[in-house]
């Protein structure tokens, strides 16, 4: 295997190799997500990964002998997905901060009609947010609660279009 078919989209991308770099992506991935890069900030790293991840399939699509336009329609699905998996698993950790708000604020939280009154108030919200917004610490914890969801979002996607990508074949053969 080519090392770097991973890294550049020039080259072409045996099944063997377009899975195997899956493979290592979403372990790089992993670890960007639980220990960071260091003093190279988060986005970085992602950024890279977006391109491996496209360099990689329009590899494999090349070796296919096709046209590497549609190998952006993977990343830009996975892109979506990420992004919804993070909101997915930030909603319990939201949750249990409002409600801690609420009690805070003298709501019963034992009574599940005044807590659902509570959080529906649009003057609750305001507070809430104002409240979040001065809470750094909340937010980040709320904020790091959205790597696991986004990393599953993203590869499960991936995992996907890795199924067809992997059947492909040359045109006549």
């Amino acid at each position: 295997m080519n090392p770097l078919v991973l890294f550049l989209p020039v080259y072409r991308a045996s099944i063997t190799a377009y899975l195997a770099g899956i493979a290592i992506l979403a372990f790089l991935d992993f670890l960007r997500i639980q220990y960071g890069l260091g003093p190279v900030p988060r986005w970085v790293g992602m950024l890279a990964i977006w391109f491996f991840v496209f360099s990689l399939h329009a590899n494999r699509r090349r070796h296919a002998g096709r046209g590497i336009g549609i190998a952006f329609l993977p990343l830009g699905l996975a892109i979506v997905a990420k992004g919804i998996g993070a909101f997915f698993a930030m909603i319990p950790g939201a949750y249990s901060a409002m409600t801690e708000f609420a009690a805070e604020n003298g709501v019963d939280t034992d009574d599940q009609q005044a807590l659902a009154e509570a959080l529906n108030d649009p003057g609750f919200q305001q507070e809430f947010q104002r409240a979040m917004q001065n809470d750094p610490e909340l937010l980040q914890q709320l904020m790091s609660a959205t790597g696991p969801g986004s990393f599953i979002g993203f590869w499960l996607v991936i995992a996907v279009f890795a199924i067809w990508f992997a059947r492909m074949a040359r045109p006549g053969a």
